[in-house]
């Protein structure tokens, strides 16, 4: 018997998302707990073990690796082109 909710890929990258952007921005308040870590851990996991047509596995991993080259391209690489100006 499984109790857990289907959660769809819209609304599960959405909280994912913020998740990811208060951890890289390191905002100040409120900060990045082990709670929010674990939350956003046990969201991933449902969704890349639910079902078939929900499994969200590959289109989580292609959203996560667009979001880790948005940051590097927007907030990295312009930091060390004004280190090395």
């Amino acid at each position: 018997m499984n109790d857990r909710q289907t959660i769809n890929l819209e609304q599960g990258w959405e909280f994912v998302q913020k998740g990811i952007t208060k951890l890289l921005e390191g905002l100040p308040e409120p900060q990045f707990c082990s709670e929010d870590y674990m939350m956003i851990y046990a969201t991933i996991y449902n969704m890349c073990t639910q079902k078939p047509p929900h499994d969200y596995s590959q289109q989580l991993y292609d959203k996560y690796g667009e979001s880790f080259e948005e940051c590097i391209n927007s907030v990295v690489l312009p930091s060390l082109r004004m280190s090395f100006c």
